[in-house]
């Protein structure tokens, strides 16, 4: 398979070349400010496949590693022909049959698959129900002549669906993008539907423990002088950012009443949220700051600051 690349203008129907598996296609609106989103939706989507690819070799075999290949790139539209170079460190298991069509069409047909479950499609829309539907797909290739082939990570086909989600957000409403091939036709990505954090959060979230009035010192590595965002602490040699619930205390840092410098540490209470996957695994730790009991002034700095001011003096 070539790694090659051409650029053609024709009136011609285009036609798949050969080694390439699809084509992503964005119709653009012409006239239009910003032409750069075109290649950034591209560049992004491609990405986006590219790490898809990865989660959906793992349902196989967790040893083949895909490369996704240009083959072709047709103006009038952009139309991005690409392909899949598929290597296994380890050939031994494989060795006796052609897997690798097998897989590659496995890859296509579950691209159609995810697309149509991040255009918000059907009424499944769970990521669990999404994952067995991709191990199915894996296990009509049969390269391991084994019944049941693992579903890919949860936790990879949302970050995949944040991926996609972040190519669209280049493209202005006007404008379609689809993935077309010859074996599985052309389907249409949904620009309109977009998905929050916590709608993706909530499909891969088994179970969520919570500690209340959990004492913490924390240190401050960056404020939020505007109350709109998080504050930026470091706790031993982790880093943390959280939001202060206590309104009290952040109206009178807001309004200098409070003097809080980075090095500085918050004596407080959290609220500490473990979130865990049907993995077993912890997804994420959020903690909020619910009281700050005091300021604790870096007396090391403080001391720098006061020799300082008298040798000024």
């Amino acid at each position: 398979m070539s790694g090659g690349g051409s650029i053609g203008l024709s009136s011609d129907p285009p036609t798949q070349p050969a080694g390439s598996s699809f084509a992503l296609i964005i119709d653009f609106e012409k006239g239009t400010p910003n032409p750069q989103r075109v290649f950034q939706a591209a560049e992004a989507m491609i990405v986006a496949f590219q790490g898809l690819d990865k989660a959906l070799c793992a349902s196989v075999d967790s040893k083949i590693e895909p490369i996704m290949l240009l083959e072709d790139i047709e103006a009038g539209s952009i139309r991005a022909w690409l392909g899949n170079q598929l290597n296994r460190v380890d050939d031994e298991a494989l060795k006796d049959m052609e897997w690798k069509p097998l897989v590659g069409k496995y890859l296509v047909r579950a691209k159609y698959a995810f697309i149509r479950w991040s255009n918000k499609e059907g009424p499944d829309q769970n990521l669990l129900g999404l994952a067995k539907e991709l191990g199915a797909i894996a296990s009509e290739t049969d390269v391991r002549h084994v019944p049941d082939y693992a579903p890919p990570s949860i936790q990879d086909l949302r970050e995949g669906i944040k991926k996609i989600d972040d190519a669209k957000a280049f493209l202005l409403p006007a404008d379609k993008m689809s993935l077309s091939s010859d074996t599985e036709g052309e389907v249409k990505f949904n620009l309109a539907v977009r998905w929050d954090d916590a709608e993706l959060s909530a499909f891969i979230v088994r179970e969520t423990t919570k500690f209340e009035n959990m004492p913490m010192t924390l240190i401050v590595k960056k404020p939020d002088y505007l109350g709109k965002s998080k504050w930026d602490f470091r706790h031993g040699r982790k880093a943390i950012s959280a939001r202060i619930e206590d309104l009290e205390w952040v109206n009178d840092f807001q309004n200098r009443k409070i003097d809080v410098r980075p090095g500085d540490a918050l004596k407080c209470l959290v609220r500490m949220e473990h979130r865990y996957g049907y993995d077993n695994e912890l997804i994420d730790e959020e903690i909020t700051v619910t009281k700050v009991e005091g300021v604790m002034v870096d007396i090391a700095k403080q001391d720098r600051l006061d020799l300082d001011d008298g040798g000024k003096a």
